[in-house]
Protein backbone atom coordinates (compact mmCIF):
# COMPACT_ATOMS: atom_id res chain seq x y z
CA UNK A 1 0.00 0.00 0.00
CA UNK A 2 1.60 3.60 -0.70
CA UNK A 3 1.95 5.68 2.23
CA UNK A 4 -0.46 8.34 0.25
CA UNK A 5 -3.03 6.01 1.13
CA UNK A 6 -1.74 5.15 4.34
CA UNK A 7 -1.62 8.18 4.90
CA UNK A 8 -5.49 8.70 3.83
CA UNK A 9 -6.58 5.23 5.26
CA UNK A 10 -5.33 6.80 8.85
CA UNK A 11 -7.63 10.15 8.26
CA UNK A 12 -10.36 8.65 6.53
CA UNK A 13 -11.26 5.59 9.26
CA UNK A 14 -13.24 7.56 11.79
CA UNK A 15 -14.96 9.79 8.92
CA UNK A 16 -15.67 6.07 7.40
CA UNK A 17 -17.06 5.02 9.92
CA UNK A 18 -19.20 7.57 11.03
CA UNK A 19 -20.96 7.59 7.60
CA UNK A 20 -21.35 3.83 8.41
CA UNK A 21 -22.87 5.10 11.98
CA UNK A 22 -25.36 7.41 9.99
CA UNK A 23 -27.02 5.04 7.89
CA UNK A 24 -26.60 1.83 9.68
CA UNK A 25 -26.29 -1.51 8.52
CA UNK A 26 -27.62 -1.14 5.38
CA UNK A 27 -24.39 1.15 4.36
CA UNK A 28 -21.00 -0.24 4.11
CA UNK A 29 -17.91 2.44 2.70
CA UNK A 30 -14.83 1.26 1.65
CA UNK A 31 -11.22 2.23 0.77
CA UNK A 32 -9.65 1.15 -2.56
CA UNK A 33 -6.01 1.85 -3.38
CA UNK A 34 -6.50 1.58 -6.89
CA UNK A 35 -2.18 1.95 -7.37
CA UNK A 36 -3.05 -1.89 -7.13
CA UNK A 37 -5.99 -3.03 -8.48
CA UNK A 38 -5.98 -7.17 -7.69
CA UNK A 39 -5.95 -6.51 -3.76
CA UNK A 40 -7.72 -2.92 -3.94
CA UNK A 41 -9.98 -3.04 -0.65
CA UNK A 42 -7.61 -1.36 2.45
CA UNK A 43 -10.07 -0.46 4.82
CA UNK A 44 -13.93 -1.12 4.72
CA UNK A 45 -16.44 -0.47 7.32
CA UNK A 46 -20.04 -2.30 7.04
CA UNK A 47 -21.24 -5.30 5.45
CA UNK A 48 -23.46 -4.84 2.31
CA UNK A 49 -21.65 -6.85 -0.35
CA UNK A 50 -19.59 -9.34 1.80
CA UNK A 51 -16.39 -8.20 0.74
CA UNK A 52 -13.14 -7.77 2.36
CA UNK A 53 -9.20 -5.98 3.15
CA UNK A 54 -7.71 -7.74 0.16
CA UNK A 55 -10.57 -7.36 -2.15
CA UNK A 56 -10.16 -6.80 -5.39
CA UNK A 57 -11.70 -3.52 -7.77
CA UNK A 58 -15.03 -4.44 -9.55
CA UNK A 59 -15.35 -4.31 -12.72
CA UNK A 60 -17.09 -0.97 -12.57
CA UNK A 61 -14.18 0.31 -10.92
CA UNK A 62 -11.82 -0.94 -13.36
CA UNK A 63 -13.48 1.04 -16.71
CA UNK A 64 -13.39 3.71 -14.48
CA UNK A 65 -9.68 3.72 -13.41
CA UNK A 66 -8.88 3.36 -17.13
CA UNK A 67 -10.01 6.63 -17.76
CA UNK A 68 -9.55 7.73 -14.05
CA UNK A 69 -7.31 11.20 -14.39
CA UNK A 70 -10.07 12.69 -16.43
CA UNK A 71 -12.58 11.11 -14.97
CA UNK A 72 -15.05 12.93 -12.72
CA UNK A 73 -16.84 11.22 -9.48
CA UNK A 74 -19.81 8.80 -9.65
CA UNK A 75 -22.19 10.00 -7.22
CA UNK A 76 -25.97 8.63 -6.59
CA UNK A 77 -25.99 5.80 -9.12
CA UNK A 78 -27.21 2.55 -8.87
CA UNK A 79 -25.99 -0.86 -9.54
CA UNK A 80 -27.01 -4.28 -8.09
CA UNK A 81 -24.89 -6.88 -6.30
CA UNK A 82 -25.06 -10.50 -7.49
CA UNK A 83 -27.44 -11.60 -4.59
CA UNK A 84 -29.93 -9.57 -5.51
CA UNK A 85 -29.59 -6.73 -3.24
CA UNK A 86 -30.09 -2.92 -5.29
CA UNK A 87 -27.27 -0.63 -4.31
CA UNK A 88 -27.33 3.77 -4.62
CA UNK A 89 -23.90 4.18 -4.50
CA UNK A 90 -20.98 6.93 -4.79
CA UNK A 91 -17.55 6.52 -5.64
CA UNK A 92 -14.78 9.87 -4.83
CA UNK A 93 -11.59 9.49 -6.51
CA UNK A 94 -8.68 10.43 -3.94
CA UNK A 95 -5.73 12.38 -5.66
CA UNK A 96 -1.97 13.08 -5.26
CA UNK A 97 -0.73 16.28 -5.16
CA UNK A 98 -0.02 16.34 -8.49
CA UNK A 99 -3.44 14.90 -9.47
CA UNK A 100 -3.00 11.50 -10.46
CA UNK A 101 -5.38 9.22 -9.02
CA UNK A 102 -4.50 6.97 -5.82
CA UNK A 103 -7.22 5.76 -4.72
CA UNK A 104 -10.90 6.25 -4.23
CA UNK A 105 -13.63 5.99 -1.25
CA UNK A 106 -16.85 4.42 -2.27
CA UNK A 107 -20.09 4.31 0.00
CA UNK A 108 -22.69 1.64 -0.91
CA UNK A 109 -26.02 2.04 0.63
CA UNK A 110 -28.49 -1.17 -0.08
CA UNK A 111 -32.09 0.17 -0.96
CA UNK A 112 -33.50 -2.85 -1.47
CA UNK A 113 -35.60 -2.72 1.33
CA UNK A 114 -36.76 1.08 0.93
CA UNK A 115 -37.83 0.27 -2.96
CA UNK A 116 -40.18 -2.43 -1.20
CA UNK A 117 -41.82 0.20 1.02
CA UNK A 118 -42.10 2.79 -1.60
CA UNK A 119 -43.76 -0.01 -3.84
CA UNK A 120 -45.78 -0.86 -0.91
CA UNK A 121 -46.66 2.47 -0.85
CA UNK A 122 -47.52 3.32 -4.44
CA UNK A 123 -49.68 0.44 -4.26
CA UNK A 124 -51.89 1.57 -1.35
CA UNK A 125 -52.00 4.76 -2.61
CA UNK A 126 -52.82 4.19 -6.02
CA UNK A 127 -56.96 4.18 -5.88
CA UNK A 128 -58.03 0.91 -7.66
CA UNK A 129 -61.25 2.66 -8.76
CA UNK A 130 -61.97 6.34 -8.80
CA UNK A 131 -61.65 8.68 -5.80
CA UNK A 132 -65.09 8.14 -4.23
CA UNK A 133 -66.44 10.85 -1.66
CA UNK A 134 -67.00 9.91 1.63
CA UNK A 135 -68.07 11.57 4.99
CA UNK A 136 -66.64 10.42 8.37
CA UNK A 137 -68.18 11.42 11.64
CA UNK A 138 -69.96 10.22 14.94
CA UNK A 139 -72.77 12.00 14.14
CA UNK A 140 -76.05 11.17 11.60
CA UNK A 141 -77.03 15.22 11.15
CA UNK A 142 -73.21 15.35 9.69
CA UNK A 143 -73.95 12.84 7.04
CA UNK A 144 -77.56 13.58 6.28
CA UNK A 145 -76.33 17.48 5.85
CA UNK A 146 -73.70 16.11 3.79
CA UNK A 147 -76.16 14.56 1.25
CA UNK A 148 -78.40 17.06 1.58
CA UNK A 149 -75.92 19.21 -0.30
CA UNK A 150 -75.05 16.51 -2.37
CA UNK A 151 -78.79 16.47 -3.42
CA UNK A 152 -79.38 20.31 -3.90
CA UNK A 153 -76.11 20.75 -6.02
CA UNK A 154 -77.66 17.45 -8.15
CA UNK A 155 -81.01 19.00 -8.49
CA UNK A 156 -79.51 22.69 -9.03
CA UNK A 157 -82.92 24.58 -7.73
CA UNK A 158 -83.19 25.90 -4.45
CA UNK A 159 -85.84 24.41 -2.32
CA UNK A 160 -87.91 27.81 -2.11
CA UNK A 161 -88.43 27.43 -6.24
CA UNK A 162 -89.01 23.79 -6.61
CA UNK A 163 -91.89 22.28 -7.68
CA UNK A 164 -93.00 18.89 -6.85
CA UNK A 165 -91.19 17.09 -9.87
CA UNK A 166 -87.92 18.44 -8.46
CA UNK A 167 -88.62 17.47 -4.85
CA UNK A 168 -89.39 13.83 -6.08
CA UNK A 169 -86.04 13.94 -7.61
CA UNK A 170 -84.17 15.39 -4.48
CA UNK A 171 -86.41 12.54 -2.16
CA UNK A 172 -84.99 9.97 -4.67
CA UNK A 173 -81.52 10.87 -5.09
CA UNK A 174 -81.54 10.88 -0.93
CA UNK A 175 -83.14 7.15 -1.23
CA UNK A 176 -80.68 5.95 -3.69
CA UNK A 177 -77.98 7.54 -1.20
CA UNK A 178 -79.61 5.87 1.37
CA UNK A 179 -79.92 8.92 3.77
CA UNK A 180 -83.72 7.50 4.81
CA UNK A 181 -82.51 4.83 6.68
CA UNK A 182 -81.06 7.20 9.23
CA UNK A 183 -84.29 8.07 11.35
CA UNK A 184 -83.93 11.94 11.74
CA UNK A 185 -83.53 11.95 7.55
CA UNK A 186 -87.65 12.27 7.45
CA UNK A 187 -87.82 15.85 9.81
CA UNK A 188 -84.15 16.98 8.55
CA UNK A 189 -85.59 16.67 5.17
CA UNK A 190 -88.93 17.70 5.65
CA UNK A 191 -87.46 21.22 6.76
CA UNK A 192 -85.40 21.69 3.89
CA UNK A 193 -88.37 21.34 1.58
CA UNK A 194 -90.58 23.26 3.85
CA UNK A 195 -93.22 20.04 4.07
CA UNK A 196 -95.09 18.19 6.18
CA UNK A 197 -93.79 14.74 6.89
CA UNK A 198 -96.63 13.01 5.52
CA UNK A 199 -96.18 14.69 2.46
CA UNK A 200 -92.49 13.49 2.71
CA UNK A 201 -93.59 9.99 3.02
CA UNK A 202 -95.97 10.30 0.22
CA UNK A 203 -92.70 11.42 -1.88
CA UNK A 204 -90.87 8.74 -0.96
CA UNK A 205 -93.81 6.21 -1.55
CA UNK A 206 -94.59 7.59 -5.01
CA UNK A 207 -90.18 7.71 -6.14
CA UNK A 208 -90.34 3.71 -4.74
CA UNK A 209 -93.37 2.52 -6.49
CA UNK A 210 -92.22 0.42 -9.39
CA UNK A 211 -92.68 2.32 -12.40
CA UNK A 212 -95.58 1.30 -14.45
CA UNK A 213 -95.66 -0.19 -17.91
CA UNK A 214 -96.47 2.72 -20.65
CA UNK A 215 -100.30 1.92 -21.72
CA UNK A 216 -101.08 1.21 -25.23
CA UNK A 217 -103.04 3.71 -27.27
CA UNK A 218 -106.31 3.41 -28.95
CA UNK A 219 -106.16 1.20 -31.97
CA UNK A 220 -102.96 -0.28 -30.87
CA UNK A 221 -104.63 -3.51 -29.81
CA UNK A 222 -105.16 -6.46 -32.70
CA UNK A 223 -107.61 -8.84 -32.50
CA UNK A 224 -107.98 -12.64 -33.46
CA UNK A 225 -106.63 -12.93 -36.67
CA UNK A 226 -105.47 -9.22 -37.16
CA UNK A 227 -101.79 -9.73 -38.22
CA UNK A 228 -100.84 -12.25 -35.96
CA UNK A 229 -99.04 -15.25 -37.04
CA UNK A 230 -101.00 -18.58 -35.89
Amino acid sequence: MGQDIDKLKTTLQPLMAGIVGAFGTHCEVVLHDLTRPERSIVWIEGNVTGRRVGGTLTDLGLAKLRLSDTQEDLLGYVTQTRDGKVLRSSSVFLRDPNGSVIGALCINVDITAFLGIRQYVQDVSTPVTRDVAETFSDKPADILRQLVQEGLKAVNIPPKLMRKRDRLELVAFLDRRGAFLLRSAVPMVSRVLGTSRYTLYNYLKEVRAPARPASKGPGTSKGPGQGEAR
